[in-house]
C-alpha cells in the first residue's frame, strides 16, 4: 500500500510538473512523456490496488492510500518548491492525526 500512495503522488508531481510546460501545441499537453508515464503509474496503482484489496481488509487500505496527499505535499516543497500554507500544514496534520487515530483504535 505504501508503494501504491508513493506511485500515486509521484504521478501527481509529474502531471504538475507537465503542465507548468509550455508546449509547441495542445496536443502534446496530452501526448508528452511526463503525463504517459503519471497515467501509465495510475494504472499500476489501481492493480496494485485491486490485488491488495484481496489480501487485507478495505478500511486499511483506505487510511493507507491516504497518505498520498501527505507525501503529494512533500514533493511539490522538494521537487516543485512550492510554498508550505497555514492551511495545506494543517490539512496535512489532520490526516495523519486521522491515521494515527485509526490505528490506535
Amino acid at each position: 500500500m505504501l508503494v501504491s500512495a508513493f506511485t500515486t503522488a509521484i504521478s501527481q508531481i509529474m502531471l504538475k510538473v507537465s503542465a507548468n510546460k509550455k508546449h509547441r501545441h495542445f496536443i502534446f499537453e496530452y501526448l508528452n512523456p511526463n503525463v504517459i508515464l503519471s497515467y501509465a503509474g495510475y494504472v499500476a496503482v489501481l492493480v496494485i490496488n485491486v490485488i491488495i484489496y484481496t489480501k487485507i481488509d478495505y478500511r486499511f487500505g483506505v487510511v493507507i492510500n491516504s497518505l498520498s496527499t501527505v507525501l503529494i505535499m512533500v514533493l511539490s516543497k522538494l521537487i516543485l518548491k512550492e510554498t508550505l500554507t497555514n492551511k495545506k500544514l494543517i490539512g496535512n496534520a489532520l490526516i495523519i492525526l486521522g491515521i494515527a487515530c485509526f490505528s490506535l483504535f
